[in-house]
């Protein structure tokens, strides 16, 4: 009977425990549904900013390669100010670092869903990289070379319109070049980022939300 009692009891005790992890996976699930939910909108915003600067740059080096630089510093200029933006993009961590740092990844028993979150938090990591990689790029190239040649006075409309004033100066034929050539690397390295690395974080993020909800619904 004390045996009975004994085994009864670490059965139940089991069962509570076993509830109580599968209450927890259920609140932590709610949680990283909302994360990858925000994740989601953020990306799909970070393809239409990425492409914008990608096309802006292609049509900047056209300008530069067939249209006259001198009769055209507007509209070069209107390009090059829109490549010269910049955007972070911030994954929403906070579930899954909390997930990570109190070790609660464990309430989670299906593999493919830890594996899932695990890549997918890789790919932001990385992506991140990238974007800083991009800044970096852009600390280096575009921003000595507005500093040196672009008058931001030019930026105020009322005082470009009274000065009648020019965009750009100093800029001979080998700024040109030096502003092409930044240009066609720039673009090139949004455009990887907005057609291909990016649509994969929201194919991995929309996988995600599909097997959190389908487990933990």
């Amino acid at each position: 009977m004390l045996f009975l009692a004994v085994f009864c009891g670490f059965l139940a005790e089991y069962q509570l425990e076993h509830k109580i992890e599968k209450d927890r996976a259920k609140e932590f699930a709610v949680m990283l549904i909302g994360d990858l939910k925000k994740d989601t909108a953020a990306i799909k915003f970070h393809i239409k900013f990425r492409e914008a600067i990608y096309k802006n740059a292609d049509s900047l080096m056209i300008s530069l390669k067939y249209d006259s630089f001198e009769s055209n510093q507007d509209k070069i200029a209107k390009y090059f100010n829109v490549i010269n933006d910049r955007r972070l993009l911030e994954a929403s961590r906070g579930t899954i670092d909390q997930l990570k740092n109190s070790g609660s990844l464990r309430y989670f028993k299906n593999k493919q869903v830890t594996n899932e979150l695990i890549n997918y938090y890789n790919l932001m990591d990385m992506i991140n990289h990238w974007i800083q990689y991009l800044f970096d790029y852009e600390s280096a190239t575009l921003g000595p070379f507005g500093r040196e040649h672009y008058d931001k006075r030019y930026d105020d409309t009322i005082f470009r319109a009274q000065r009648k004033l020019r965009p750009f100066r100093k800029t001979g034929e080998e700024e040109q070049v030096l502003l092409y050539n930044i240009c066609a690397t720039f673009g090139n390295l949004n455009k990887i980022l907005a057609r291909s690395v990016l649509p994969q974080a929201l194919e991995k993020s929309d996988k995600l939300l599909g097997l959190i909800k389908e487990e933990y619904h």
